[in-house]
């Protein structure tokens, strides 16, 4: 009866948990995605809230059910009459259903998920993207706009800026060093690019250069949501929690006026 009991309670509060996680997946799990990387991430996310919600039930349950349903009663003293300290169907039943549904999540959506992100990368790769060379400093990132003549793009108070253009691929090549200054870029250490917007991060090593292309869709900025920035993830020495830049992500237009401006007012 206990069994019955139990797996009743177990698939009505699964029910409530999966029409709790829906609304959340309705209202957006991210607090925002702005490429089409985080939207890969994002529904891999999702499904493994669906996934896992019946888990987090099952567990809680099997934790608070036999608290209350079996806990002693006033002015009972002893032992119970009947006790059972081990189940092997329980434990066997345990351990294949969690090597199975590591399998499963494995599949779908770890590789399934990188596997999207891969062909984004080669669908994306002769689109005429925009080339982006990133360089992580200690401790500053450096935008450079090669097809753009820009050597380092600043904003009006002279920091350093990050702007791209909506709906455009934008081809990141990340090196870690300083581009102004001739010295063995090994002496630098590793940064970490990250844009929580993106929904990626991506490690800077000093001595390799590494490409990572993402489509910006949403026209939006640091000023409007602080996650649309560029921060070093990587922990990178005393400058590490001021080694972050805005960004922009603008229209076509905007961004060729940006580019006009950026030409005349090159950085010093």
């Amino acid at each position: 009866m206990d069994i019955v009991i139990f797996g009743i309670l177990w698939v009505l509060l699964t029910g409530v948990a999966e029409w709790g996680v829906h609304d959340w997946v309705m209202h957006g799990t991210y607090y925002i995605t702005a490429s089409n990387t985080a939207v890969i991430s994002q529904d891999a996310f999702n499904f493994l809230l669906f996934a896992i919600a019946p888990i987090v039930v099952f567990v809680v349950l099997a934790i608070f059910y036999p608290a209350v349903r079996f806990h002693a009663r006033r002015g009972e003293t002893g032992e119970a009459p009947v006790q059972k300290r081990f189940n092997p169907v329980m434990v066997w039943t345990w351990i294949l259903v969690s090597f199975f549904f590591n399998v499963f999540v494995w599949v779908h959506p770890t590789a399934s998920g990188l596997q999207a992100f891969w062909n984004a990368q080669t669908a994306y790769a002769d689109s005429n993207p925009l080339i982006v060379h990133v360089y992580g400093r200690q401790w500053e990132w450096i935008y450079d706009y090669p097809q753009y003549g820009i050597s380092q793009a600043v904003d009006k108070n002279g920091e350093d800026i990050l702007v791209l253009p909506v709906n455009r691929p934008v081809k990141f090549i990340l090196t870690s060093g300083d581009p102004f200054h001739a010295y063995d870029s090994r002496v630098d250490v590793i940064h970490s690019f990250w844009i929580p917007a993106f929904g990626v991060k991506w490690d800077v090593i000093p001595g390799e250069t590494r490409t990572i292309t993402i489509v910006p869709n949403k026209i939006t900025s640091t000023a409007e949501n602080p996650r649309v920035r560029v921060q070093c993830a990587e922990v990178c020495g005393a400058g590490h929690p001021y080694m972050i830049t805005d960004l922009r992500i603008v229209s076509a237009s905007d961004f060729a006026k940006w580019v006009a401006w950026e030409k005349a007012h090159p950085a010093d």
